[in-house]
């Protein structure tokens, strides 16, 4: 088999990236640009984006390791182990220094990249992010979400108090790898999640790229006071604050503000690295 591989009748490829077979759609053209979708969520999450970005970059929307039609034949799954993902992706693909914007767990995914990878990005914009955890994400967690501990997942609580997890995991995971896959991913994304990493100011400092930090003010999972200390540990860093925006409604009422920003940083950050 290639490297890549398009697929018949559907928009996107498949390429060999880390011992998995990633899937990914392309947009535009132009400088490139990688967006890194958030937990549970496939890389149709940036569906509202895509159209602005293309209009004057090269995008690249990629589904994350156990997600969506990317697979994860090792069961690894940690934000290590991601940014690696990206940063082979990158390689495999022989992108020049691309934008990278991560929001959620994708932005996870882009912090640990510009702490580990200095000099691939050209810049790095990295949303809905937390230093310390909130109250509000463990009882998600143990609440809505069924995860009692790492890897230890409750499905039956789930099944009983929130079927339309299940049935929005199964539409977009499930129909790729079979209907029972959403308590594989559970199991998987659990883990992962009560082992967020602790990171340090001396973490931070090794950030030399540019790089926008980017919430809603109204998220309680990931409030804009913890954005706002991790810019001012990152030297160079801006801060967006997107207002009347919550974890979620980033994507849906507020999503033409967060174009916006990250659109008028983009430009700037290409302007000034020529």
């Amino acid at each position: 088999m290639s490297q890549s591989e398009s697929l018949n009748n559907e928009q996107g490829t498949y390429v060999q990236v880390n011992g998995l077979r990633m899937y990914y759609e392309t947009y535009g053209s132009g400088p490139s640009v990688i967006l890194i979708h958030g937990g549970l969520e496939t890389c149709q999450m940036w569906t509202p984006v895509t159209n602005a970005f293309s209009r004057y970059y090269q995008v690249f929307t990629p589904d994350s390791r156990a997600h969506g039609r990317t697979d994860n034949p090792s069961g690894l799954f940690n934000f290590s182990v991601m940014a690696e993902d990206t940063a082979k992706f990158i390689q495999a693909l022989g992108l020049d220094k691309p934008l990278v914007v991560g929001y959620s767990n994708g932005g996870r995914v882009a912090l640990n990249m510009a702490m580990n990878y200095p000099g691939l990005a050209r810049g790095y914009m990295i949303g809905g992010i937390y230093i310390s955890m909130m109250d509000e994400w463990h009882q998600m967690m143990t609440g809505p979400l069924g995860f009692d501990g790492p890897g230890n997942v409750d499905f039956e609580r789930i099944a009983r108090t929130n079927p339309e997890l299940i049935r929005s995991l199964q539409e977009k995971h499930g129909v790729h790898h079979g209907p029972d896959y959403w308590k594989t991913l559970l199991v998987q994304v659990s883990q992962c999640w009560w082992a967020m990493p602790t990171h340090r100011q001396a973490d931070f400092t090794k950030v030399v790229d540019p790089c926008l930090f980017w919430c809603g003010d109204r998220d309680v999972l990931c409030p804009p006071e913890q954005s706002l200390e991790m810019y001012r540990m990152v030297k160079g860093a801006e801060l967006a604050v997107v207002p009347h925006a919550d974890h979620f409604t980033m994507f849906t009422q507020q999503i033409d503000v967060a174009i916006l920003i990250l659109l008028n940083y983009m430009k700037r950050v290409i302007e000034e690295s020529i």
